[in-house]
């Protein structure tokens, strides 16, 4: 049994989109003026041209196919009623890459579903002091939900050497890592029990393995999150310019997914409710009770 939350593989357009669109329909002055704010944030969180980072796959594809934690063949089942994967993800199951990374509305629920074993299969040190790391392993829906290897989702966990990182790499992976949350839940990345956190996790690994600063991985884990919680972060990114005149690149990344305003509760509380608060036209749409691992 899949014990934390309702999971879903993704494997299209992040369906949060559309209900931010139907938000967008204005019908009075205020409305007009508020709506033109949500495109602004929208804009500012979701760059048109995405988010491009300076790292690659490199050849941990290859390596967790090698081991089973990822199957080719299961990806494209997947995907094969929905108009089957894009070429850039057969590449990668192809070969070893140098093809920079980049967030985008397209790509990031592909590179959720390609981050997710990486963050859960990745041998480190690190892992040994996980909440993951007991009885209940193979309970969490990030173990559990993974579905898309030879075995289940548990078996790979801190099994299969993707990367090396060096002692300092692990230490700002982990800093990184616990001070990184998401509006799903109230864990930070450290607790992988879902998707998301595991994805962010080996994000983060994966950054630093090639040389990322501890800046950098609150950078890059921004742009993921953004990207995979697209409602949320402009309602964050709204909250800043309403309640504290500051717009979203002003604002440190660390700070933005920091618990007060990524964890759930927090967004609930130092987010959702303020912008309600103020004005019901400026919530960019959802119901203000954050997200789930499916969307």
């Amino acid at each position: 049994m899949i014990t934390r939350r309702r999971l879903l593989l993704l494997s299209g357009p992040l369906l949060a989109l559309g209900a931010m669109g139907g938000a967008l329909k204005a019908r009075s002055p205020a409305a007009q003026d508020s709506s033109e704010k949500i495109r602004e944030a929208h804009r500012s969180v979701l760059p048109p041209g995405g988010y491009k980072t300076s790292f690659s796959f490199g050849d941990t594809i290859p390596r967790l196919i090698a081991a089973g934690a990822v199957d080719p063949e299961k990806f494209r089942r997947l995907y094969r009623s929905r108009g089957g994967l894009p070429e850039w993800v057969e590449r990668l199951f192809g070969a070893p890459s140098a093809e920079p990374i980049a967030f985008s509305e397209e790509t990031a629920p592909y590179l959720l579903n390609l981050l997710w074993p990486l963050g859960l299969s990745t041998g480190a040190a690190l892992n040994g002091r996980s909440p993951l790391n007991t009885v209940e392993l193979p309970s969490f829906a990030s173990t559990g939900g993974w579905t898309l290897g030879k075995s289940p989702g548990y078996v790979y966990f801190n099994r299969v050497d993707t990367m090396r990182l060096n002692g300092s790499q692990e230490r700002i992976v982990l800093e990184a890592a616990r001070r990184t949350f998401r509006p799903c839940c109230d864990n930070s990345a450290f607790f992988q029990d879902c998707n998301h956190g595991s994805a962010m996790l080996g994000l983060f690994e994966l950054a630093a393995s090639q040389g990322a600063t501890l800046a950098q991985l609150y950078r890059v884990g921004l742009a993921a999150n953004a990207h995979w919680y697209p409602l949320q972060y402009v309602a964050i990114a709204l909250y800043f310019q309403k309640f504290l005149g500051k717009a979203w690149n002003d604002v440190p990344a660390e700070t933005l997914l920091g618990q007060r305003y990524s964890s759930l509760s927090g967004w609930r509380a130092n987010v959702d409710r303020p912008l309600r608060g103020l004005s019901p036209e400026l919530r960019p749409g959802g119901p203000g009770g954050g997200a789930d691992c499916a969307t």
